[in-house]
């Protein structure tokens, strides 16, 4: 599959799975807006592009990487916080473990 993109005025043609072609589309965009102040010789803009949808990807991906990372943590310290509540709604029994104890219930 190619994606066809547009990017600085200069069209690029990209291999890519059909998967990665909307992404590919939108990054594209996002540098398209981001590279308006810049231009350059073809190579070099080629190079460019390429080297920013790149490390915009990775920016995109790492960032989604963060966001379940916080929520995986948000859960985690629930949890944690839940348990601790749970611990000190216990009920204890000072009596736990003497003999008198059996004997009140009828083990002795």
């Amino acid at each position: 599959m190619q994606a066809v993109l547009n990017v600085a005025n200069q069209q690029f043609t990209i291999e890519c799975a059909d998967c990665d072609q909307r992404r590919l589309e939108d990054l594209a965009k996002e540098l398209d807006a981001r590279l308006s102040r810049f231009s350059g010789d073809e190579d070099a803009m080629r190079r460019l592009v390429l080297t920013a949808l790149s490390l915009l990807d990775q920016a995109q991906a790492t960032s989604a990487a963060l966001a379940l990372a916080r929520e995986e943590i948000e859960r985690l310290t629930d949890m944690v916080v839940e348990a601790r509540l749970d611990a000190q709604n216990v009920a204890v029994n000072d009596e736990r473990g003497r003999v008198g104890v059996l004997v009140a219930h009828g083990a002795a």
